[in-house]
């Protein structure tokens, strides 16, 4: 037992406990709160909403009334409030500031009532911890118990441990990692801490020791999104080589990646560490070896304006894969139904009935093996109803018309590589790559990427035991998990259900063989909700705040993020550390990246240079 110290440090400035009857200090099922006033606000010039703070108490054990000793609470503001230092239950101002005034002279030299106003800080409790006895700056944790006392205080932690102060720094509160990747700089205002300095508290990722690396990234446009993916993939990589990153690119933008001659880094800021050439240089062989893989397509104008981004990988000795989707691999014909051309319900279980005819006898069901069948049906069979020879199972001839129709709907989509048809592997296979692989799909139109990114989906799910140590990275995640089915045929709903059933265990069970996916969205109302409860880490740049609920952000963190500027968020992370939302401040990383409007300017100069 030790006695109270009642002065925690001289150079330290506390609040006060809040006596107002309206606002007690309470326990309940919205959690523990509790509410403290500072009466000079520019003495704690901390106070930030999502700030981590302390607060210290004393308690006794047993029934002693004479001894004390000290622990803390640690939490979060979640509010901040301004009163009169005349009448906190006032609903106005004494005194009305004059209505004009001269903006060129400074604001303390203008008559006012008063010099500064007292304010009301609300916090979120989450933890108690106790110091560890004979164990020096090692705390224990527990629930909150009961609500603070009249005798506590509340102030800001340190953010390195001093001589003499028993008290947890910010480290200790918000458990920050010394290994793992590094993410950014803590700093709960608009600088990370020891940006001064250059003495920034990094937060790490601590990848090796987390069961589940799922992680879920929201942000909306010109947020720092693209630029954070580009990050997290460099820094998989850099910490182990063995580590495969497959990158899924809806925009074009991801593919800078691979053109290291001209395209630069974004430019450091501000308090940004400076990228020397030797990082950039470093940072390209962190990647290892690139694989491009195209999509093929049908639209003549989409192959001209991908054939410019070909050429210049080829030329940079990048691994280019042209693959077409074979319709023999789905795992069901069903798969395809929102594609069909046709109002017909019975032409999917036709097809589906045909395809398995074609399999049992040892042959795939390519779209024309399917077309060859249902053409020697309709000529060998003249009746309304015409029966399947493998299943006995018979349907009306409108039906086999209806399917021809649906199969030449969707030679769009699957069959068109020749060569790829007549080979056992799946094209899919070119994903298993030991290095960086950017599958390439700003070309396509909304059916073709869904269906492209439904199949890699499947196709991962049965491949898992052979992805160890794989990252793939789903940019706009809510076109292929969508919250509801997407506009056309009632048949989208079922498959819709299906993905989401595939995902689900894709998500379940990949993580037991380090199969982990990245999901990034900027419309996170139109994701289901399975998909941030499948990912234990969640990340939230700039975002309107009607939207941050769907990613479980608090609300008051939300008109925070409202106003981040590129490449701040609050990122969660429960088996990282702390269950509190941290905010981080992302570095200027040494990967390239320029707007999309540069690029294809210096893509098409390139494009006509090299010829």
């Amino acid at each position: 037992m030790t006695e109270v110290n009642n002065n925690i440090s001289n150079n330290i400035e506390v609040a006060k406990p809040y006596h107002d009857i309206n606002t007690p200090f309470s326990i309940d099922e919205n959690g523990a709160l509790a509410e403290y006033i500072i009466n000079d606000p520019e003495k704690m010039p901390q106070l930030a909403l999502g700030a981590s703070i302390l607060i210290r108490d004393r308690k006794t054990d047993g029934v002693s009334t004479n001894e004390y000793r000290d622990f803390w609470y640690a939490g979060r503001i979640i509010g901040l409030k301004a009163v009169s230092p005349f009448n906190p239950e006032r609903t106005s101002m004494l005194y009305q500031e004059d209505s004009l005034m001269d903006p060129t002279l400074p604001l303390d030299s203008i008559n006012g009532p008063h010099t500064h106003q007292p304010m009301v800080i609300q916090v979120a409790l989450t933890r108690e911890l106790s110091s560890i006895e004979n164990k020096p700056r090692e705390f224990m944790d527990s629930a909150i118990q009961r609500p603070p006392s009249g005798h506590s205080r509340l102030f800001f932690p340190k953010l390195t441990n001093e001589n003499g102060d028993p008290s947890p720094t910010l480290k200790d509160i918000l458990r920050v990692k010394s290994e793992g990747l590094n993410l950014g700089m803590i700093g709960f205002g608009n600088k990370p801490y020891g940006w001064n300095d250059k003495q920034f508290i990094e937060y790490k990722w601590d990848i090796d020791r987390l069961d589940n690396k799922h992680i879920f990234i929201v942000g909306e446009s010109g947020s720092g999104k693209t630029v954070f993916l580009k990050n997290l993939a460099y820094e998989i990589r850099k910490h182990d080589s063995k580590n495969k990153v497959i990158l899924t690119d809806v925009q074009g933008d991801i593919s800078q990646l691979l053109f290291w001659d001209f395209v630069k880094n974004i430019p450091p800021s501000g308090w940004q560490p400076q990228v020397t050439d030797q990082e950039f240089e470093n940072a390209k062989m962190v990647f290892g070896n690139f694989r491009l893989i195209v999509p093929m397509t049908k639209d003549s104008y989409a192959e001209t304006e991908v054939a410019s981004i070909i050429k210049l990988a080829q030329k940079r000795d990048v691994d280019v894969r042209r693959i077409s989707l074979r319709f023999q691999d789905l795992d069901s014909p069903r798969d395809a139904e929102y594609l069909f051309r046709t109002s017909s319900d019975q032409a999917a279980l036709l097809i589906e009935d045909l395809s398995e005819g074609l399999k049992s006898s040892g042959e795939p069901a390519s779209l024309s093996r399917l077309q060859t069948a249902i053409s020697r049906l309709l000529t060998r069979n003249t009746t309304p109803q015409i029966t399947i020879p493998t299943n006995g199972v018979s349907y009306y001839r409108s039906t086999f018309e209806a399917s021809k129709r649906a199969l030449r709907s969707l030679e769009e989509y699957f069959d068109l590589d020749p060569i790829g048809l007549q080979e056992d592997k799946n094209p899919l296979d070119d994903f298993n790559f030991d290095g960086t692989t950017i599958l390439y799909l700003d070309h396509l139109n909304h059916d073709e990427r869904l269906m492209w990114e439904m199949q890699l989906v499947s196709w991962l799910y049965r491949e898992k035991k052979k992805m160890k140590n794989t990252y793939v990275f789903f940019d706009e995640a809510h076109q292929i998990i969508p919250a509801t089915k997407s506009s056309g045929s009632s048949s989208s709903a079922e498959v819709f259900s299906r993905l989401r059933s595939n995902f689900e265990k894709l998500a379940r069970e990949g993580r037991k063989f380090r199969l982990n996916l990245v999901l990034s969205t900027q419309n996170p109302q139109d994701l289901h909700p399975i998909v941030p409860e499948q990912c234990p880490t969640r990340v939230v740049m700039k975002i309107n705040p009607k939207n941050a609920q769907y990613a479980f952000l608090d609300k008051e963190l939300a008109y925070v993020a409202n106003s981040f500027s590129q490449g701040q968020f609050w990122i969660q992370s429960p088996f990282n550390g702390t269950p509190d939302w941290v905010r981080v401040h992302s570095i200027a990383p040494p990967v390239p990246h320029v707007s999309m409007e540069v690029f294809r300017e210096e893509m098409m100069k390139k494009a006509k240079l090299e010829k």
